[in-house]
């Protein structure tokens, strides 16, 4: 029987000519400094193709969606922003204070305008959080604390908590604000949703054109209250196959693509005129498993089907250093996310089988799982990988790929008895504040209810960790949470996923954050 290492190497052998027959015999170390000179502002025209794609535009909806936060970030922007040590900056916040345990004051800039003119002032910061909290989405849970907004006078806003938190200002650098008039907890209201399906922000561009699964075309905002962008146009667009994005880069119709796969690393890398650069992050990829379904709610079963898994070799054979097999439930560069005290689950298939046959699946079972295409074809190999494995102890798994608005869809859709319209999903993730409640609160806690895992001792300490100022005492407590999770296994952590991106070397001034949301006001291209 052909070893998993060995189907891997083909799969990767196979992707690798492609390549190479996309990029010919090109030179070059991909290290080109090329000129310094700017091109007129009429040929600032840049095609970027990320790493993810987007499901919509309405970032209050879908406000932990990596393509569309980085899409709509280059036209919207927050109270504050996080640095790459993940401490607050100011942004359209010029301050803030703690008054007390549970009351935050802002000050507002009064120099910020949105790109039609209006002034930005504070009733716009309490209607937009106001609608993030009304739409119950994925921040629910850490907008929770929040039980009133008020905007006192036209720069100061008000936040009053239910108690002590220590986590919200990094929570806040996710709520991207919009205009008063059309930001308000009513969902119906049609003006509102026309709105931020196609906002007007404070940020350096302006959104020209959207088509779903497609592109996104932004405009330079002539109007920025701050340094106007460089770039008089910026294209994002989707391309899920690797090999179309390579072709893209290779004849100058993209000057940026993100995701290079590992195999793939060393052709771009040869490509005359293009630089490439990699760095860790806050990205990772985990799978979730439906824990009411009639199989997966056993721990047994969901503890075999991890154990079956051989990461290490996955890891090393289609990602190469392009990610790591995670030690946690969140990236260990997060604050807070420690390795359990028990160690993760080892690969065993045997002990695997063992585990299925106590829990009365000795002949194996089948269950689906869902992906989003727009995570690019690293995923499909991945999925296949996996699968492999799992058919090695008798499981049978049944992969849906699906375009990136039917995965939205199928993953929201709960089932009348509580399951939902998944077995399994797959999806790309990041502990985008760097603080482990992020993750262990926002998507594991009861309330939430997004994987059908409920722990009540997880729940009360993850609140405690909320709550406390201590960083040695969270510590603990995450380590507390963390050993739950473990024992429990709700879900399977997969990969830190390290960040790159190729680029022309004509593009300059492109810095890749550990979010991955580059801030495009300071790229420009070159003769």
């Amino acid at each position: 029987m052909t070893s998993l290492r060995a189907r891997l190497r083909s799969v990767a052998a196979v992707a690798a000519t492609a390549a190479l027959l996309l990029t010919g015999c090109s030179a070059g170390t991909g290290d080109a400094a090329g000129s310094s000179e700017p091109l007129p502002d009429a040929q600032q025209n840049l095609t970027y193709i990320p790493s993810y794609g987007w499901s919509g535009t309405d970032i209050s909806q879908y406000p932990l969606e990596i393509g569309v936060q980085m899409a709509i970030s280059q036209t919207m922007e927050a109270l504050i922003s996080l640095d790459k040590d993940g401490k607050p900056q100011p942004k359209l916040a010029k301050s803030w204070e703690w008054v007390d345990d549970t009351t935050l004051t802002f000050e507002l800039r009064d120099d910020v305008t949105f790109s039609d003119g209006t002034p930005l002032t504070a009733a716009d910061v309490k209607g937009s959080i106001e609608r993030y909290i009304a739409q119950q989405g994925p921040l629910k849970t850490v907008l929770a604390p929040i039980v009133e907004v008020t905007a006192d006078g036209d720069h100061k806003v008000t936040i009053k908590t239910s108690g002590p938190t220590g986590t919200l200002l990094g929570v806040l650098s996710l709520v991207y604000i919009g205009q008063a008039k059309y930001s308000h907890a009513d969902l119906t209201a049609q003006a509102d949703n026309d709105y931020w399906a196609k906002p007007i922000g404070t940020g350096p561009f302006v959104i020209k054109d959207y088509v779903a699964n497609d592109h996104f075309a932004f405009e330079r905002n002539e109007k920025y209250w701050g340094e106007k962008a460089k770039l008089k146009t910026l294209t994002m667009k989707q391309v899920t196959d690797v090999n179309g994005k390579i072709t893209a880069l290779s004849n100058g119709e993209a000057q940026v693509i993100g995701d290079v796969p590992h195999d793939q690393v060393e052709q771009v890398k040869s490509m005359s005129d293009v630089t490439f650069t990699q760095q860790n992050s806050l990205n990772y990829y985990f799978l979730w498993f439906d824990n009411k379904n009639e199989y997966l709610k056993d721990q047994r079963v969901r503890e075999a089907m991890w154990a079956a898994l051989d990461l290490k070799t996955i890891q090393e054979s289609l990602f190469g250093d392009t990610a790591a097999v995670m030690k946690s439930y969140c990236p260990v560069a997060a604050f807070g996310c420690v390795e359990p005290k028990d160690g993760m689950v080892e690969y065993d298939p045997k002990h695997a089988k063992e585990l299925l046959a106590e829990a009365g699946y000795k002949d194996g079972f089948t269950v689906d799982a869902i992906y989003s295409t727009a995570n690019g074809a690293g995923f499909a190999n991945m999925m296949q990988a996996f699968i492999s494995a799992w058919a090695e102890v008798g499981i049978t798994v049944e992969p849906k790929s699906l375009d990136a608005a039917t995965w939205l869809s199928t993953f929201s859709t709960v089932n009348d008895d509580g399951t939902h319209a998944w077995d399994m999903d797959v999806q790309p993730n990041q502990t985008i504040t760097g603080d482990a409640d992020y993750t262990i609160y926002r998507l594991y806690n009861c309330t939430a209810a997004r994987l059908g895992y409920c722990n009540e001792e997880l729940d009360a300490t993850t609140k405690q960790a909320q709550v406390s100022t201590d960083p040695d005492e969270r510590l603990k407590l995450y380590q507390k949470a963390i050993d739950i999770m473990r024992a429990d296994t709700p879900a399977i952590p997969l990969f830190e996923i390290n960040v790159n991106v190729a680029m022309s070397s004509k593009v300059k001034g492109l810095k890749i954050p550990a979010n991955e949301f580059i801030d495009f006001r300071e790229v420009y291209l070159t003769k």
